[in-house]
């Protein structure tokens, strides 16, 4: 079973959050190796991050955390940070503290600019996906395309652990240790991470996110 939740995103301009580029941002990373730590934030303070706050959703810290409101229909939040990479390993918590389970959320790997990065999404309703954003236009890459139903997804408002690895041209996405998509797309090479919150039909979307872990894999 699939669900094309992906689809009424193709058509909304997303809101780029991210922090003020600094000349460290601009530098080429140093060679890493396998299992070496490139970032880890408990979000305990809004080091690089970016932060808004408007009528149709915010993005801050609370609870410890970082928190994605969203309160706009069809719409996605995104916030990035860190230096660019070639590979990463995204290890992060997500749970939904309030609003309908038909949502999305995940990580970000890639990112170039506001139109081009890879998304690695899943829903409290039991869903995930891959897509590629492309110069702003927005490309399932799992097939049948959309996104797919999994028992491994915890509903509601429970703590979900998402891993996304971007290595070489494979992008592999798990969910609380079960590897769920692992797909090619040599598309992007190199490009920051972050973290996205959607909402379709039914805005008040609130997504707290923590525990979050880069690694080159």
């Amino acid at each position: 079973m699939k669900k094309k939740l992906l689809y009424p995103l193709l058509f909304i301009v997303p809101l780029l959050l991210s922090a003020c580029s600094t000349l460290q941002d601009l530098l080429p990373s140093p060679p890493q190796q396998s299992g070496d730590i490139l970032y880890a934030d408990d979000f305990s303070n809004p080091r690089g991050w970016g932060s808004m706050g408007r009528s149709g959703g915010s993005i801050q810290f609370e609870y410890e955390g970082l928190l994605i409101k969203v309160d706009t229909p069809n719409f996605l939040f995104w916030t990035v940070n860190g230096n660019s990479y070639q590979d990463v390993k995204i290890d992060v918590d997500a749970v939904l503290l309030s609003g309908p389970t038909n949502d999305n959320f995940g990580a970000i790997c890639r990112f170039k600019d506001n139109g081009n990065f890879y998304g690695f999404v899943i829903s409290h309703d039991g869903y995930f996906g891959i897509f590629k954003s492309i110069e702003g236009v927005i490309t399932p890459l799992m097939k049948p395309e959309g996104m797919q139903y999994s028992e491994v997804i915890r509903q509601g408002g429970i703590v979900n652990h998402i891993q996304v690895v971007c290595q070489g041209s494979t992008l592999t996405m798990s969910v609380n240790g079960e590897e769920l998509a692992s797909i090619g797309d040599p598309d992007l090479q190199e490009g920051k991470f972050g973290l996205i919150a959607g909402a379709y039909d039914q805005p008040g979307v609130n997504i707290l996110f923590d525990n979050l872990l880069i690694v080159q894999p």
